[in-house]
């Protein structure tokens, strides 16, 4: 309970800051900047009304994921975090089927995501700014695989495609988590890293519709019946790098403006 209340009195008062923050009239840097993240996800399904399947334990497995971002300063402590990236989601299942056989099923599934987060920092240091994040992500499926092998006495190894048959298109959810900002200088260039941990939880069933209405042959069946939804989750932990543009805005507009100054159009052109 006392740890409760001491993490409830922390949320409390980082929002009471970032509040203050955002109701500052200070000027705040309002550079945009531009990166790359990568990182590991760890992907997993929430089998929602379906007791037997939620109770068969789930592997935890690491799959690669990775994209491109945007900062975008609101105000002082808030900034908005577009990022489009690609990651797998899935799930990997072992059990013992009632006939004795040992049955391993797995789904391993890639999609492009659009992400909207906004994160909330706390700007101790420029090299130290602890945030949270949340954010809503929506994607589509683009190829992978569902996969299945069972021993005596009903011996099975099959492996499909997903697709429409037997995997819902799109992907819609919502995620949060926390991270660190810091901003370093790299010579005459700043750089922006993020190391962040976010939770990701789906809202779209995943099972094919036409397996739930009989229009396909239901493919999911040799591991179980399809009954509930089926919802991707995700841990992921990334790093992002970004450069602000402002200093290369800079450097460009200085860059013609001597130019112009000392006549020198074939230098920049490349005449």
């Amino acid at each position: 309970m006392k740890k409760v209340l001491l993490l409830s009195g922390l949320l409390i008062g980082f929002m009471g800051h970032l509040v203050a923050q955002m109701n500052s009239s200070q000027p705040f840097d309002k550079t945009i900047a531009l990166g790359l993240k990568g990182g590991i996800n760890m992907p997993r399904m929430l089998y929602f009304n379906n007791a037997a399947l939620s109770q068969v334990p789930q592997k935890d497995t690491l799959t690669i994921m990775g994209g491109i971002f945007a900062d975008i300063p609101l105000s002082e402590g808030v900034s908005f975090a577009p990022e489009v990236v690609y990651v797998q989601r899935g799930t990997d299942m072992r059990y013992v089927h009632r006939t004795g056989a040992q049955v391993h099923y797995s789904i391993k599934v890639a999609y492009a995501d659009l992400r909207l987060p906004v994160e909330f920092y706390w700007p101790i240091k420029p090299y130290f700014q602890p945030y949270l994040v949340a954010g809503a992500e929506a994607g589509f499926r683009l190829f992978g695989e569902i996969h299945m092998d069972r021993t005596a006495p009903i011996v099975l190894n099959e492996t499909l495609p997903a697709d429409s048959s037997n995997m819902f298109l799109v992907h819609a959810g919502a995620f949060a988590g926390a991270g660190v900002r810091s901003r370093i200088t790299l010579g005459a260039m700043e750089v922006m890293l993020k190391l962040s941990a976010t939770f990701h939880q789906g809202f779209v069933d995943s099972y094919s519709p036409y397996e739930k209405n009989g229009a396909a042959q239901a493919q999911n069946v040799n591991a179980y019946q399809i009954t509930g939804w089926r919802l991707p989750q995700g841990l992921e932990v990334t790093l992002g790098v970004a450069i602000p543009l402002k200093p290369i805005l800079k450097d460009a507009c200085a860059s013609f403006s001597n130019d112009r100054r000392h006549g020198n159009r074939g230098h920049l052109y490349g005449y």
